[in-house]
């Protein structure tokens, strides 16, 4: 039987669109530090989500504030683990290039298209981190 936790829609999508915008920041400015950050974060993510931070701030702050419930979504819990640890592996493998300044310009070309994929699941919904779970979890089951 599958565990499956629910989540608040437009918070997750309200915590996608902040470490988006956050990482955007960061190559906007050349700012490695905030691409360390907002990975550091995503990660925290993996472990609970009480520690995603944007997440909690928007169900805490922002819901109240609106007083309407929202959409609650049915999510596997390996899913959203694996989405917010790939994301977070992407742009600390971004950061590592910057920081030991090996590819400097390839490295923020790369850490703009995981910023892209970030703002595609967020506002479009087709999030290629959970393709590649659903791929992975179908090749690993029929094993």
């Amino acid at each position: 039987m599958q565990k499956c936790v629910m989540l608040h829609d437009d918070s997750l999508k309200f915590s996608r669109a902040v470490y988006g915008t956050l990482v955007l920041i960061a190559f906007l400015i050349h700012n490695q530090w905030l691409v360390l950050a907002a990975s550091v974060l995503m990660l925290l993510g993996v472990f609970s989500m009480k520690l995603n931070f944007p997440y909690q701030f928007h169900i805490v702050f922002l819901k109240k504030s609106s007083n309407k419930k929202g959409a609650m979504v049915s999510k596997d819990p390996g899913e959203v683990n694996f989405v917010s640890a790939t994301t977070a592996a992407l742009l600390f493998v971004g950061f590592l290039f910057i920081y030991f300044d090996k590819y400097v310009d390839l490295a923020w070309i790369y850490i703009l298209v995981v910023t892209m994929l970030i703002f595609l699941a967020c506002f479009v919904g087709f999030c290629v981190a959970t393709l590649m779970y659903i791929f992975f979890k179908k090749i690993f089951k029929n094993r």
